[in-house]
């Protein structure tokens, strides 16, 4: 009963010494602390004292929290300069900017917060930090509405400087944006297939816009379609009819930029969004050749080496060109590496368009200089067509020139023969004309026939 009683005791002074600590304690960071609250150890107790700091937005000075505003326009884009100096060393100092006093959706908007990375700065040197933020271009304006610009400058273990800048934002005379560009299909379309674009655009300038035009366009294809609002009032919204557009057949597939542009005010101002569509392929254009020999588009056959004589017209190389695919195409040839040595030329010309399924044959014309080199030589013909390419190595033989031969007639000279036969023609004619004019004489011979009487 007694040690109950003792243990009882020591756990009663033993409470009273802890509540008289605690009491100490706090009275102690109180007394360190003032009225501020603590910041953990002492170590990290220290606030970021921040003095001299000068904001800019666009060039144009700002002070805190004061009623003189500075006017801009919805949607304009600022750039906020803080300088700043330290009165201490510190360590992971970031600079942050944001809007205050507007909502959209009750969604974080990403374009009116901009912070730094972090940075550690010394004591009395002057820092210099450049943020980004966009206006909203919706914001409903009325007379008094004004925005605040927050900047805060903190280090790891305190919130150090934090510092209001209130703005005035009006709306332009002039301003539409568009809110939204709407596809049909909307992420994916298969080559040879139509797409549907429509636009969203508001009016959220002061005047009413009249006769806006409306062009959606897939600048990679080079198609555009257009139309025409007639009229759009302030702060009114509307969405245009449904433009369409048209995938060619079998082109590349990938990833294409749809551009919608709205231009207003007369056509001096324009404002454009991007979007973008995925354009698959479509199965049936990958043809074969009907033999089957190549799953290629294009086919290139051409004779490898050629032996071109010197002191002659050249030699012939055909290319011939097959197209495999289910479109037209036009393809362009060229040739490297010949410069130096020879001369050439492609027949009918460099350039040909060849049907589907169809196949050409383009001449090649190599025609050695005098002063080339024999011996072989290698070149690239290279042929060109819309997303293809094809490089093929060629050899020529360059040979001296021999004396030219004359041509025979069995085992006689071709030249002797058609010298005899001029000849023989000569002679012919000769007796021809000599037999005419026997003729003529002897007709000449016979008496006349008198009428009447005979006198002797």
């Amino acid at each position: 009963m007694k040690m109950n009683k003792m243990l009882m005791v020591l756990m009663t002074v033993v409470m009273v010494l802890v509540s008289a600590f605690a009491a100490t304690a706090q009275e102690e960071c109180q007394d360190c602390c003032g009225s501020d609250p603590c910041y953990g150890d002492d170590l990290n107790s220290t606030r970021l004292d921040v003095v001299d700091c000068i904001v800019e937005i666009n060039d144009r000075i700002v002070k805190n929290d004061v009623t003189v505003l500075k006017a801009f326009d919805r949607g304009e884009d600022l750039e906020v300069e803080i300088e700043f100096v330290s009165l201490q060393d510190a360590e992971d100092v970031q600079v942050m900017a944001f809007l205050t006093g507007y909502h959209r959706g009750h969604k974080f908007v990403d374009d009116i917060f901009d912070i730094t990375s972090t940075f550690d700065v010394d004591a009395n040197v002057s820092y210099k930090k450049t943020l980004e933020l966009s206006l909203p271009d919706d914001f409903k304006y009325a007379d008094g509405d004004e925005l605040k610009i927050r900047v805060q400058i903190s280090d790891k273990y305190s919130a150090g400087y934090m510092r209001e800048y209130n703005l005035q934002v009006e709306p332009q005379r002039d301003n539409v944006v568009i809110q939204d560009v709407i596809l049909d299909p909307s992420t994916s379309v298969q080559s040879g297939r139509g797409l549907f674009a429509s636009v969203r655009v508001k009016n959220m300038g002061e005047d009413t816009e009249d006769s806006l035009r409306i062009e959606v366009s897939l600048p990679a294809l080079g198609l555009k379609a257009t139309e025409y609002i007639d009229e759009l009032e302030e702060g009114e919204a509307t969405t245009s009819e449904d433009l369409f557009l048209r995938i060619p057949s079998c082109v590349e597939p990938g990833d294409y930029v749809v551009r919608a542009k709205v231009t207003f005010a007369d056509g001096d101002e324009d404002i454009v969004k991007e979007t973008s569509i995925v354009v698959t392929e479509d199965e049936t254009c990958d043809l074969v050749n009907p033999q089957g020999s190549s799953s290629e588009k294009t086919v290139v056959t051409v004779p490898g080496r050629q032996d071109v004589v010197k002191g002659t017209t050249g030699t012939v190389y055909p290319v011939i060109l097959q197209n495999n695919g289910a479109t037209d195409r036009s393809y362009e040839l060229t040739v490297s590496g010949v410069d130096s040595w020879a001369t050439y030329r492609f027949d009918p010309g460099a350039f040909v368009l060849i049907r589907s399924g169809e196949t050409k044959t383009v001449y090649l014309y190599v025609t050695p200089s005098e002063d080339a080199p024999a011996g072989e030589k290698v070149f690239m013909v290279s042929v060109e067509t819309s997303n293809d390419s094809k490089q093929i190595a060629l050899t020529a033989n360059v040979i001296e020139g021999e004396e030219e031969k004359t041509q025979t007639f069995g085992d006689m000279d071709l030249t002797k023969a058609l010298e005899i036969g001029v000849i023989v023609l000569v002679v012919l004619l000769i007796v021809l004309g000599l037999i005419v004019a026997f003729n003529k004489l002897k007709g000449n011979d016979e008496p006349e026939e008198v009428s009447g009487q005979t006198y002797y």
